[in-house]
C-alpha cells in the first residue's frame, strides 16, 4: 500500500496524471492556435496585407510598427508553447524541454510588458497583462526554485499554472472572434473590446487549471488518509 502511494506521488509529479478529456482537448487547441496566430502575425509583418477587414487591417498596422518587440514577444511564446508537449505529456518528461521554458518564459513575460505600453484596449487590457504576466513569471519563479532542490511535485504544480496561464493567450482568440462577428450589432471596436477579451480568456484558464490541480490535491491527500489515517489532511 506504501509503494501506491510513492508511486501515485510520481505520477503527479510526472504529469502522467488522468487528465479529463476536455482539459486534453483544451490543451491541444490552444496549441494550435497559438501557432496559427503567432505565424499569421509574422506573416502580416513581413507582408502585409491591402485588403480584409479594416478592423483587421488596424490591428496589424498597430503591431507592424513595433516589429521588433512583437517578433521578440510571439517567437519564444511560440517556441514555448510547442515544447510543452515534451515536457507534460512524455512519460518521464523532457529534461532539455523542461531547462528551455524557464529562459524562453522569462522572455516572454518580459516583452509582454514592454508590449503592455502600447495595449490595444488601452487600461482594460494592461490591468489584464499586468495581472495574468505577473502570475505567469511567478509560477515560473516558483517552479524553477522548486527545481533546484529536486521537489519535483510542487515544481510540477507551478509549472503546469504557468503554462496554463500562458495559453490563456490562445484562449481569448475565440472570445474576440464572438467581439468581431457581432460588431455589426455591438458596434464594438477591438479597443472597447480587446480588454474584456483578455480577462475572460485569461481567467478562464487560470480557474480550469486550478481547478484540476485543487481536485488532484484533494484525491492525492484522500488516498494518504485511507492508508495512514494519523496523517492530517
Amino acid at each position: 500500500m506504501k509503494i501506491s502511494v510513492t508511486s501515485n506521488e510520481r505520477n503527479l509529479a510526472t504529469g502522467s496524471t488522468a487528465v479529463p478529456l476536455l482539459l486534453m482537448v483544451g490543451f491541444w487547441a490552444s496549441i494550435a492556435i497559438s501557432a496559427v496566430v503567432v505565424v499569421r502575425r509574422l506573416v502580416a509583418i513581413v507582408h502585409p496585407s491591402q485588403s480584409g477587414p479594416p478592423q483587421m487591417a488596424a490591428l496589424d498596422a498597430a503591431f507592424a510598427s513595433h516589429a521588433v518587440l512583437t517578433v521578440a514577444h510571439i517567437v519564444p511564446a511560440m517556441a514555448f508553447v510547442l515544447l510543452t508537449p515534451f515536457v507534460f505529456l512524455r512519460r518521464d518528461g523532457a529534461a532539455w524541454a523542461e531547462r528551455l521554458l524557464f529562459p524562453l518564459g522569462a522572455v516572454v513575460g518580459i516583452t509582454a510588458y514592454a508590449m503592455n505600453t502600447y495595449s490595444i484596449g488601452g487600461w482594460v487590457e494592461r490591468s489584464a497583462v499586468l495581472l495574468f504576466n505577473t502570475l505567469f513569471l511567478f509560477s515560473l519563479a516558483r517552479a524553477y526554485g522548486y527545481m533546484r532542490r529536486d521537489k519535483h511535485l510542487l515544481k510540477r504544480r507551478w509549472m503546469t499554472r504557468g503554462v496554463g496561464i500562458l495559453l490563456g493567450i490562445a484562449t481569448t482568440r475565440p472570445v474576440m472572434g464572438i467581439f468581431f462577428a457581432t460588431s455589426r450589432w455591438t458596434h464594438l471596436e477591438p479597443r472597447q473590446f480587446f480588454g474584456i477579451a483578455f480577462w475572460i480568456g485569461f481567467s478562464i484558464n487560470t480557474i480550469a487549471v486550478e481547478l484540476w490541480l485543487h481536485s488532484g490535491e484533494r484525491q492525492s491527500a484522500t488516498e494518504r488518509m485511507a492508508v495512514h489515517p494519523e496523517v492530517p489532511l
